[in-house]
């Protein structure tokens, strides 16, 4: 069994630039996309530390003063109207549209400009679609197939004929077609086509052709909403292989290597980054481990159906030849007679007591009558004492035999030497006790049983949990997060959830993460019924982003923005929060159907501006703190949440041409409270006037 990989698979040029353009800009503070940055779900989850996701550009916050909202235009491209948009609106444009798809852009604005009737190979609802047709006034005409370009209407007269251009992800093949047909249906009239189609993933799609010829199952990686993974599936099948397509390690089936996969080969979207590339081939590699541990367990698997074999003709013989089993005891001169043993002693009790057949596979009870460190002898019946080696116990009851068991005791054991040196049988106590465990494990299958077991040894793909028999716990199953070390599970007890449970196959899978999942589930559906606007509640910080903290409430996540955090400016949430911090935060809303919970931390505060009248009366005089500088004057902070302005008018005596003439940002000033507006949140301040204060003051003393 191999996996193998295409040469060509993963983020291509564009969307590498987009991502990297997108995480620079974020380190200076807050960034917009306008749609997701890139078709990968998975990716743009990723990136939500970084980069808030808008459907229009009206859903960015403008409120925040004295900050210029930054916008990403993702790699898909935009039209005109977009640019127009965001320049009448303040914003500062990022635009990462790919080279390609600026190519494809111009090449329409031209034919359209030149007087063709544009055609636009590709999908009708796609981005990069809709953006390139903006560039024709939206008069372009979109084709999907040869069969739609059949059925195009007729050539306006004042067009001098159709310019083609195509969706840059689409295949060499389709545009052949399109391009056939378009010229099949307007017979003379003239054709001109632009090339537009991305080398990159011409390139993609030649190394996915490549591959699939050589491999039973294609795997193909990206999301289900990217055209060019779309794409890949299709040609994939049209090599006459089969093809799957995953967003992730989450999505591949567990019975992948079953059956008759012996290879598989794995290519991916241009829009799937490099970790879920390697978490999928990681996640395949652990289910072709998992296959070769149960392969190397066959030979358990043969002791535990003899064990099944020896103890179903154990008690086929009890019940069907019991009365000439009687009639042989009777004749043994060393077992005692049924007489003997009393009037209401049951056959079964004679038959084990008395008469019992001690042969290799005979199931048996047994009492312990010694206990040594590493062995224990058991009456078995039948004036026969057997030896029950540590080995052949569970592995927990084999660590300390002195404190699990006790003269006395009594459990079923199985023959599995009729004679050792001494002349004493051998007995097992595990073998009876796996096919019980087997089945205990079958039915916490079928009813969702949790069970619980000891992590005894990392293996490749995964790591070994011991729950009376030795189950398999791929590396995705150890937790709902990222493990990079399996081995610091080892000696750990967990609870897990059976996925898979074949006692024939002695195979058996384990989950701890589902069972987390479960549990998060409740817990998420319990915050969703009581959760309502209004409420104060207690959460923890999961994950900051340069737009505000998440916060998690007990198993679902609210969104506390930046600008909720306090009734001051904020830079960065960072400068407020950290990650783990607990906090009482207040529900501003609640959207259920969206699953969008929204946060505050100032509305458990007072404003401040409802004291400023109080604290700041007219004519006091305080400390201020400048803050920034502007042509016209200071902004001074007397408090956080509480600034007022210096007019330049008002920062000295004599005329002042620029405001760093006097002061700067970080300076400590006095200063005279000449307005308090709390309504509009404004505070006009002097530093003129307390020098002219001083001044008169200097008159008075000099008049004396």
């Amino acid at each position: 069994m191999k996996v193998q990989v295409a040469a060509a698979s993963g983020f291509c040029f564009g969307v590498k630039r987009a991502v990297a353009m997108a995480k620079s800009a974020a380190k200076a503070g807050r960034i917009y996309s306008l749609g997701p940055l890139i078709h990968n779900p998975r990716e743009i989850a990723r990136l939500n530390s970084c980069v808030c996701v808008v459907d229009n550009l009206e859903e960015i916050d403008l409120t925040d003063q004295g900050v210029l909202p930054r916008v990403v235009i993702r790699s898909h491209g935009v039209g005109p109207g977009v640019y127009a948009r965001a320049r009448a609106l303040g914003l500062d444009l990022l635009d990462a549209t790919c080279p390609f798809v600026q190519k494809a852009q111009r090449a329409a604005k031209e034919l359209f400009q030149a007087g063709w009737q544009v055609v636009i190979v590709g999908d009708h609802n796609h981005p990069e679609v809709l953006g390139i047709q903006a560039w024709t006034n939206d008069s372009a005409w979109i084709v999907a197939s040869s069969a739609e370009a059949a059925l195009l209407p007729e050539l306006p007269a004042d067009k001098r004929g159709v310019g083609l251009v195509a969706q840059t992800t689409q295949t060499n093949a389709n545009v052949a077609e399109v391009l056939a047909a378009v010229r099949q249906r307007y017979g003379q009239a003239e054709v001109c086509f632009r090339d537009t189609i991305c080398q990159a993933t011409r390139q993609r799609q030649e190394a996915a052709r490549a591959l699939a010829a050589r491999v039973d199952l294609m795997v193909v990686i990206g999301g289900k909403n990217s055209a060019n993974t779309k794409k890949l599936v299709q040609i994939c099948q049209e090599c006459g292989v089969a093809a799957l397509l995953v967003e992730g390690a989450d999505e591949l089936p567990a019975d992948l290597f079953d059956g008759f996969i012996k290879s598989v080969g794995v290519c991916a979207g241009a829009s799937t980054p490099d970790w879920i590339i390697e978490e999928v081939v990681v996640k395949m590699s652990e289910q072709m481990e998992q296959k070769e541990v149960m392969n190397q367990t066959a030979e358990v698997k043969e002791e535990t159906q003899e064990v099944k074999r020896n103890f179903a003709a154990e008690m086929s013989f009890v019940s069907s030849a019991a009365k000439p089993a009687v009639e042989k005891a009777k004749e043994e001169p060393e077992g005692p007679s049924l007489d003997q043993m009393g009037d209401d002693v049951s056959f079964e009790e004679f038959y084990n007591h008395g008469i019992k057949d001690i042969h290799r596979g005979a199931c048996v009870q047994g009492t312990v009558v010694q206990v040594r460190d590493t062995e224990m002898l058991v009456d078995i019946g039948g004036k026969s004492e057997g030896i029950l080696p540590s080995n052949q116990l569970l592995a927990e009851e084999a660590e300390n035999i002195r404190e699990r068991f006790h003269v006395g005791d009594k459990f079923d054991v199985i023959v599995i030497r009729k004679e050792n040196k001494e002349g004493y049988p051998v007995v097992s106590k595990r073998q009876v006790d796996v096919v019980k465990i087997w089945d205990k494990l079958a039915a916490a299958k079928e009813d969702g049983t949790v069970v619980t077991g000891k992590v005894v040894e990392a293996v490749k793909g995964g790591v070994l949990m011991d729950v009376g028999v030795r189950g398999f716990v791929p590396y995705s199953q150890l937790d709902t997060h990222f493990v990079e070390d399996v081995k610091t599970y080892v000696g750990k007890e967990l609870s897990a959830k059976v996925i898979e449970c074949d006692k024939d196959k002695n195979r058996l899978l384990l989950s701890p993460k589902q069972l987390k999942q479960e549990e998060l589930k409740k817990k998420q559906e319990t915050i969703w019924a009581e959760i309502a606007e209004g409420q104060t509640r207690r959460g923890v910080v999961s994950r900051l982003t340069n737009f505000g903290a998440f916060v998690d409430l007990g198993g679902v996540d609210g969104l506390l923005h930046v600008s909720q955090m306090a009734w001051y400016r904020i830079n960065q949430p960072s400068d407020v929060l950290k990650e783990g911090d607990e906090i009482e935060v207040y529900v501003l809303s609640v959207d259920p159907e969206k699953k969008k919970i929204s946060l505050s931390l100032k509305q458990l505060i007072p404003n401040p501006w409802s004291l400023a009248e109080e604290k700041y009366p007219v004519g006091a005089v305080v400390s201020a703190t400048i803050m920034r500088l502007a042509p016209f004057g200071a902004f001074a902070q007397l408090e956080p949440g509480v600034e007022g302005l210096i007019h330049i008018s008002q920062l000295d005596k004599g005329r002042v041409e620029k405001t760093e003439d006097v002061v700067a940002p970080g300076q400590v000033v006095e200063v005279k409270v000449l307005s308090v507006d709390t309504e509009n949140k404004r505070l006009s301040l002097s530093i003129k006037e307390l020098l002219k204060d001083s001044a008169d003051a200097e008159d008075a003393v000099e008049e004396e």
